[in-house]
């Protein structure tokens, strides 16, 4: 006959669980292409997550409020700068000899690669499913994200085109002829990175790490041993033959395990 085994945890111990499945995460990393405007831009990103607040909602909701994600990315963006392309107008000298003309000079601008890096901390609150599943010998109870709630970027969209403003300005003046024409180039360039586009990106960049996100708990053999009680009362092991996580509400909110024999 099977026998049921309940172990229950209160906010404050699942609190501290989500802190330490946060560590086990460690730092991720991510990549991926947009589009800024009329220009191109390809990123690599690395984040990991600290913090935040864990609520258990009966019956089986884990709300989690403003999780911080300390994130470092890596902008490369490619620039067209052929719209500076010009010809300077030929002068012809009238002479009784016939006339006398300056040749056609004309100046192409080239594409270029600009790289930018950028760190900053958004912060994230969105609800979480429970999860348990029999890994490799082990059953393993984990947070699965359901829903964002709110992504707040702060002002990292505007601290970012800021950013992308000095590097384009170094990287063009670096172009040859380009001199006489760096304000109009950067301020061109500068007009197409809207904050809008910047918070698109960040926002892209920031739900890489957070879409499909999983947070495990714990991590509990799926054999466990009952010890010795005496010479004559040897160690008795035992198979857990199912597990199930739930969120129960009896005067606290509680998350309870029930394991089945």
């Amino acid at each position: 006959m099977a026998t049921d085994i309940i172990a229950a945890v209160d906010e404050a111990a699942a609190n501290v669980l989500l802190q330490r499945g946060e560590q086990a995460l460690g730092t991720r990393s991510a990549s991926g292409s947009a589009a800024l405007g009329p220009f191109g831009a390809a990123y690599s990103a690395s984040a990991n997550l600290t913090g935040g607040v864990l609520r258990l909602v009966a019956p089986g909701t884990a709300a989690v409020d403003d999780v911080a994600v300390h994130y470092t990315l890596s902008l490369k963006l490619t620039l067209d700068l052929s719209f500076l392309d010009f010809c300077l107008p030929r002068i012809c000298i009238p002479t009784p000899f016939g006339d006398i003309c300056t040749p056609k000079i004309c100046l192409g601008f080239p594409t270029i690669t600009v790289p930018v890096s950028f760190s900053s901390t958004a912060v994230v609150s969105a609800d979480f499913g429970l999860s348990v599943t029999l890994a490799g010998g082990d059953w393993v109870v984990a947070l699965v994200i359901q829903q964002v709630r709110k992504l707040d970027l702060g002002a990292a969209a505007t601290a970012l085109v800021l950013a992308i403003g000095g590097a384009v300005a170094a990287a063009v003046a670096a172009v040859p002829f380009i001199g006489p024409l760096l304000a109009l180039a950067v301020g061109v360039i500068m007009a197409a990175f809207g904050v809008a586009s910047i918070t698109g990106l960040l926002g892209t960049v920031v739900n890489l790490f957070v879409a499909g996100l999983t947070i495990e708990l714990t991590r509990r053999s799926q054999v466990i041993t009952l010890p010795a009680a005496g010479p004559n009362d040897p160690a008795v092991p035992f198979t857990i033959a199912a597990l199930a996580a739930e969120v129960q509400s009896t005067g606290e909110d509680e998350l309870v395990l029930s394991a089945d024999l």
